[in-house]
């Protein structure tokens, strides 16, 4: 069977999207790229080949939606213009500045190129859904000894093959969201409904394993969203009492698949409970901002006290949010300039807004945000319509993954997380 470049240049965006699941490394630091970056640019100049040897380049725009076009734009400029706005004010531009405007062009190229080759493509668009599935296969670990680590970081924290608790545990949210979906509304063969509670239970207990609050809460709201989807859609007692009894087993479930010498180190993170060698009193909570920062606190000699630390996102999102509203412009790509934070205890906290919604409005200002929460309801509306036409459990899958990822964008800076630009898009596709 003879290949056209358009199923080429499809095999090869499959391709990017399965090599998602290893993000190891640092780009800043090897300057070698990752997997899907490497294929993702190699995608994006077979496209533009084909689209000017065939004459397709409208046909290309014709897959984005008008109104999403134009939002895209507003958003892409309004964080250039923030970048030109910073850049009048005297702030210098830095080489990590470059490569987070790389990661967000990299998330909508791809963005754009899955609404392309999925238009009109149903079976398609499952596949490029099923590979986002590919980092189930971690639920194998949960059954290995301690020794088979197979090149997984397999820490207190899991971390599979990234480097960031965090994004792992919103990269199983997908999974976890296409199973429970499977699990609540598939009907008839039994064995396919325990399988469903395996797979589901196993990447609750990753999620815990992974330690990440913010993917916690995502996924108790994502489940609790399609339970009530599961419930209203023709109300019975008997359905309420059945759903809720399954989600609260898949969790006691996933808790115990939890390994043991985990449980108690994710026991201590959920209550945010730490022992710190310090016997000085504890400062209140505060923020600096500016290269000049140096808050400095005199110990006295260290001896080991229980403390409780305040969640250092209290500290982080007030002080953000002050800043965006005082730069209603944005000051572009820029979400670890170099401001100085400090936790209650006088210790440094990891810079950026960890809050995808205030990362956007920091970097494109209020044309930004607003630009970039019409296309996130877009989405929204265009799957909810879907599903009042016909009511499919992909669909109802994509609708809660999105819902689930929107949820974690409240807890982490999420421009550079390329599985949810592939999911928006499959929920803004043009279907067959």
């Amino acid at each position: 069977m003879k290949l056209s470049l358009e199923k080429v240049n499809k095999i090869i965006l499959l391709a990017a999207l399965i090599a998602l699941i290893y993000r190891e490394g640092n780009f800043a630091v090897t300057f070698i790229p990752k997997p899907f970056e490497t294929t993702l640019v190699l995608l994006c100049f077979s496209t533009l080949f084909f689209l000017l040897k065939n004459g397709k380049v409208k046909d290309f725009f014709a897959s984005i939606p008008r109104n999403i076009l134009i939002a895209l734009c507003v958003l892409i400029g309004s964080v250039f213009l923030g970048w030109f706005s910073a850049f009048l004010s005297g702030t210098p531009t830095s080489f990590n500045m470059i490569l987070e405007l790389g990661t967000f062009l990299m998330g909508f190229a791809t963005f754009l190129l899955v609404l392309f080759y999925t238009k009109g493509d149903d079976g398609y668009a499952k596949r490029c859904l099923y590979a986002l599935l590919v980092p189930s296969i971690y639920a194998f670990l949960l059954f290995l000894p301690a020794g088979g680590y197979l090149g997984i970081d397999l820490n207190i924290q899991f971390l599979g093959f990234t480097v960031n608790p965090n994004t792992v545990a919103k990269i199983l949210l997908i999974p976890a969201m296409y199973f429970a979906v499977h699990l609540l509304f598939q009907s008839g063969n039994k064995w396919l409904k325990v399988l469903y509670i395996f797979l589901l239970s196993s990447m609750v207990s990753l999620v815990l394993w992974t330690g990440s609050r913010g993917g916690l809460l995502s996924l108790g709201a994502g489940l609790i969203f399609l339970l009530a989807i599961y419930i209203f859609r023709g109300f019975s007692w008997k359905k309420m009492f059945l759903g809720t009894g399954i989600i609260f087993t898949v969790f006691i479930l996933g808790f115990g698949l939890l390994p043991r010498d985990r449980r108690e180190p994710f026991a201590e993170r959920v209550v945010f409970t730490f022992f710190h060698p310090s016997g000085a009193p504890v400062p209140a909570p505060r923020a600096t901002a500016g290269a000049d920062a140096n808050p400095k606190q005199d110990f006295e000699p260290a001896k080991a006290v229980a403390i409780k630390l305040v969640e250092p996102r209290l500290i982080i999102w007030p002080f953000y949010a002050g800043y965006v509203f005082s730069h209603p412009l944005g000051i572009g790509p820029n979400t670890h300039k170099n401001f100085r934070l400090v936790d209650n205890n006088g210790m440094p906290i990891n810079s950026g807004p960890h809050n995808t919604y205030l990362q956007i409005w920091l970097w494109g200002g209020v044309l930004g945000i607003l630009s970039f929460l019409f296309i996130l309801f877009s989405g929204f509306k265009n799957l909810w319509n879907r599903l009042k036409i016909s009511f499919n459990k992909t669909d109802l899958a994509l609708l809660s993954i999105l819902f689930a990822l929107t949820v974690s964008f409240f807890f982490d800076d999420s421009l550079s997380f390329y599985w949810f630009f592939v999911i928006l898009a499959l929920a803004l596709r043009e279907r067959g």
